[in-house]
């Protein structure tokens, strides 16, 4: 008789601006930034989705290896909190980094919104 694996579904990530992180985030998060400093273990990424690029916020993240400076990424973590003193800062704990260096940025937001406009369309 052969033993059956169960296997907890994790929740799916969600695309989010690195400006609109706060501390009642939760879950797996999805981030598109550049990296504008990085040391093996660690980079400074900057939000690549906020279309307001003077605005655009940045956060660090924990990774596995290091990532290339000036490169575009595709960043899935969990967050967490470091504490400076008495400030909190948030943490990405990336489990992933994927290469989007060819990302056509424009196609991809026109993709996500048409999606957003089939699923309201399902659910309504």
């Amino acid at each position: 008789m052969t033993e059956e694996k169960k296997f907890t579904r994790k929740k799916p990530s969600r695309l989010i601006k690195i400006r609109d992180i706060s501390p009642s985030t939760d879950g797996p998060i999805r981030i598109l930034g550049t990296v504008i400093d990085s040391s093996p273990g660690a980079a400074l990424v900057q939000d690549l989705f906020d279309e307001d690029r003077k605005k655009a916020g940045s956060i660090w993240i924990t990774i596995e290896g290091t990532l290339e400076v000036k490169k575009k990424y595709l960043i899935i973590g969990e967050l967490t909190e470091k504490t400076d003193g008495e400030i909190k800062i948030p943490w990405l704990n990336a489990t992933l980094a994927h290469d989007i260096d060819t990302l056509d940025l424009n196609l991809y937001k026109e993709i996500l919104a048409l999606e957003d406009k089939v699923v309201k369309t399902m659910s309504g």
